[in-house]
């Protein structure tokens, strides 16, 4: 690739489309302010045209006032095509910003490449190029400034750096101030570019010019490098200062493949260099990335950045650390890579990868930035990681000295860089590189990082987008291990003491807090402790960890009294109602358990209960038990049967009568009955009442009765005896006459006779009828007689 070629594609196009300038352009043109309020979104929009395009951006903070921060960009307000600076304003850091244009110094068609800085005196300087054309295919350029002594309110014209020589094109700038109040060269400005010289030779050259004035006036070219001819060239400077105002210069030097980071420095304020050092060995990212993405055509060149740790507020482990970052090609992807010094840029680090994008990505435009008070690295590059067509902004943070990184997305919407077709569909450029600035904190508040970059979202037009970062995680917290400890005696908890957690910071005042605090009641359960540490900055950091007490004390449990019941009626036991045991724990929601429980159907006799406890942890208590125990006082029911009648026997004095069971009823099995005389037992004749008794298992009784009827119906039979004569007694007008008994038959006892007149009795002379009546016991009789004869005795009538 020709010298001319190098030239064109490092320095701003013109637009492709020129678009009419419309009253809002025309207002813009005229320098006029015009205020954004950030509002609702996490980035924000910083420029102001719309229609025409603003990027390659830049940003810078005063660090005496941190609420003043400047940005500038392209801006594609000249008819012709090309741009001039816009420059963007904000007096409150960030929250508004006025945007005016600075114009083209006379002699040029454009200005491009801007980057600004700001001292410690609230000076500030705009470096660019300015470009004129010295035929139709060359074109010279210079390097340029403009001046503000009054924080960034107005700017002088432009001031030449570089001088005017057809033959020089002076490309791809770099401003730094020595901001370090311990160096000997404090307010020096520095500017690194590269020197195309559009002769024959063709030559690439790194040069450095600096003010001691603060940029009002500039000394001549120093030499960084010799004059390269053709290929390989070097391009894509860098400059910036140590915390003694070190000089340090870096730049890109080979072909458009393969190529070497490079770096001198110098001791004596710019004044004189030291021998070049190789950083690394690089292969450059394509000039396009368009073999892997095909939708993309914008280019994508490989500068060299740097960075160095001031730690101007107290101070950093990685004090004086140069960084130097840049974009390389590795097996079809771009990644960020990072290297850091210790020794002043004498030896440097094995390449680390600053991305963590995966490998199908393209990550590219890096730009390094070092905290001037903690020392934080934060690098910020364009990926396709979210949308492999489309463009985010992500911000790696490293607070440990660029060993690791943390990456997280800024930009809160993707785009698309073909969304502009100022400079063909697909775009063919969307500025050479993106920028940020650390806001030193005005303590106690965290530090920030405000990052500026190119963005379509806005009216399909190219934006300066922005966004302020809050890095506050300048400490570090380690938290203890889990601790688990078993309740202490009678409490629900336990008093937990933990050892305190690990901290360490960048920046001194550092402190922790635990909640709860370490000798707290910890609660049964799992409690997460959360541990934070805070510094002057406005740092902060959590670690947590987990608290897990354990409740292994069992709960106590008292059962009530014995219970004694009768049953229910009806019912061969009773239902029963008992108080609960009273369970006592260390942690509420104890509960009992009693079987048989209370409200049960208990049978009559005695029941043992057993209740148990058992906790919220599963513990449980050794078990209580009382007794229930259920009388039967309910007597049984006894039916018996109806009275009975019966005939005696044939022959005997009464009968055997059986008669049915009594019926029995009970409220619990096993009642009995009994009944005297029994039944199949001989009954006399007459009536006999029987009484038959229930008895249940529990010796209740209850009683009725009924009779047993003999009818005697068979009848009796009685025999007289003869008829009798006697002789009277002597003297006597009749006879004692003693006659035999009847012979009476019949069964069963009572029966009787009697005979009238009775034996014994005195009979007349003459015959007497003696009648013999027998009666048994049911009223049945019999008759019989005879007669008594007395004869009258002769001997007794003669006497």
């Amino acid at each position: 690739m020709s010298e001319e070629s190098i030239k064109k594609i490092t320095s701003a196009p013109p637009m492709q489309q020129i678009i009419e300038l419309n009253e809002e352009h025309e207002e813009n043109e005229d320098n006029t302010s015009i205020s954004i309020l950030q509002v609702d979104s996490t980035d924000f929009r910083i420029s102001t045209l719309n229609g025409r395009p603003e990027n390659e951006p830049t940003v810078a903070v005063n660090r005496n006032n941190p609420s003043s921060i400047i940005a500038a960009s392209h801006a594609y307000t000249l008819a012709s095509g090309f741009p001039q600076f816009g420059v963007y304003r904000s007096i409150n850091g960030g929250a508004t910003f006025t945007t005016s244009f600075l114009p083209v110094p006379a002699g040029f068609r454009n200005t491009g490449d801007p980057i600004i800085d700001a001292d410690l005196n609230n000076r500030w300087l705009l470096a660019g190029i300015a470009v004129q054309p010295v035929s139709a295919t060359v074109d010279r350029a210079s390097i340029i400034v403009y001046r503000s002594v009054d924080d960034g309110q107005t700017f002088s014209a432009a001031i030449n750096v570089s001088g005017i020589n057809n033959n020089f094109f002076d490309d791809k700038e770099y401003l730094a101030f020595d901001k370090s109040p311990a160096s000997t060269f404090e307010g020096n400005a520095y500017i690194s570019y590269t020197r195309f010289t559009n002769d024959a030779a063709a030559t690439s050259q790194i040069l450095l010019q600096r003010s001691v004035d603060g940029g009002l006036t500039w000394m001549a070219p120093i030499a960084i490098t010799p004059a390269i001819g053709g290929a390989p060239f070097v391009q894509g400077s860098n400059v910036q200062v140590g915390p003694n105002g070190e000089v340090y210069v870096a730049w890109i030097e080979g072909d458009f493949t393969n190529a070497t980071f490079r770096i001198r420095r110098s001791d004596d304020g710019g004044v004189t260099f030291g021998p070049t050092v190789n950083v690394s060995a690089i292969v450059r990212v394509p000039l396009t990335l368009a073999a892997e993405v095909p939708s993309w055509a914008f280019r994508v060149p490989t500068f060299a950045f740097l960075a160095v740790d001031t730690s101007e507020c107290f101070g950093s482990a990685n004090f004086a650390r140069v960084y130097a970052v840049w974009q390389a090609y590795g097996t079809t992807n771009a990644h960020i890579l990072l290297s850091f010094s210790d020794d002043g840029g004498a030896t440097w680090s094995a390449p680390i990868r600053v991305d963590n994008s995966p490998e199908d990505t393209q990550n590219f435009f890096p730009f390094v930035a070092v905290s001037p008070c903690s020392g934080t690295v934060t690098v910020i590059y364009y990926t396709n990681r979210e949308s492999s067509t489309l463009l985010d902004v992500y911000l790696a943070v490293s607070t440990n000295g660029g060993a690791t990184f943390t990456n997280s997305r800024i930009t809160d919407v993707s785009f698309n860089p073909n969304s502009d077709t100022s400079f063909g569909n697909p775009s063919t450029f969307i500025g050479d590189y993106i920028y940020s600035a650390f806001i030193p904190p005005a303590l106690p508040e965290p530090e920030k990082l405000i990052s500026v970059w190119t963005d379509t979202r806005s009216n399909n037009s190219q934006d300066i987008f922005g966004n302020i970062s809050d890095l506050e995680r300048i400490p570090t917290i380690s938290c203890p291990g889990n601790i688990t400890q078993d309740n202490d005696p009678g409490v629900c908890g336990a008093i937990v003491n933990y050892p305190p957690p690990t901290v360490s910071t960048s920046c001194p005042g550092v402190t922790f807090s635990c909640s709860p605090a370490s000798g707290s009641l910890f609660p049964v359960g799992e409690t997460i402790v959360t541990c934070t540490a805070t510094d002057i900055c406005g740092g902060s950091a959590e670690c947590s960890f987990m608290v897990t007490v354990n409740d292994v004390e069992p709960p106590t449990i008292i059962c009530s009294g014995n219970i004694t019941q009768d049953n229910d009626p009806g019912v061969c036991g009773a239902i029963v109602n008992y108080p609960p045991p009273t369970v006592n724990d260390n942690c509420p929601g104890a509960t009992s358990v009693c079987s048989p429980p209370s409200g049960s159907l208990f049978p009559v006799g005695t029941t043992m209960v057993t209740c148990t406890a058992t906790d919220a942890a599963g513990n449980t208590s050794a078990p209580c038990s009382f007794t229930v125990t259920v009388n039967d006082t309910e007597p049984p029911v006894i039916t018996c049967p109806a009275d009975i009648t019966v005939s005696k026997d044939p022959g005997q004095s009464g009968a055997i009568v059986t008669y049915p069971a009594p019926m029995v009823s009970d409220n619990c099995p096993g009642a009995t009955a009994a009944c005297l005389p029994a039944s199949g037992t001989f009954f006399p004749v007459g009536m006999t009442t029987v009484t038959c008794t229930a008895t249940d298992a529990a010796g209740n009784t209850s009683n009725c009765s009924f009779t047993v009827t003999v009818v005697d119906s068979e009848p009796l039979t009685i025999t007289c005896s003869n008829n009798i004569t006697v002789r009277s007694d002597p003297r006597r007008n009749g006879a004692i006459v003693n006659y035999p008994d009847p012979t009476v038959t019949g069964n069963g006892p009572g029966v009787t006779f009697s005979c009238t007149p009775a034996s014994g009795s005195f009979f007349p002379i003459g015959e007497t009828r003696v009648t013999c009546t027998a009666t048994d016991a049911a009223g049945n009789t019999a008759q019989c007689s005879f007669r008594v004869r007395v004869i009258a005795d002769p001997c007794s009538i003669l006497s």
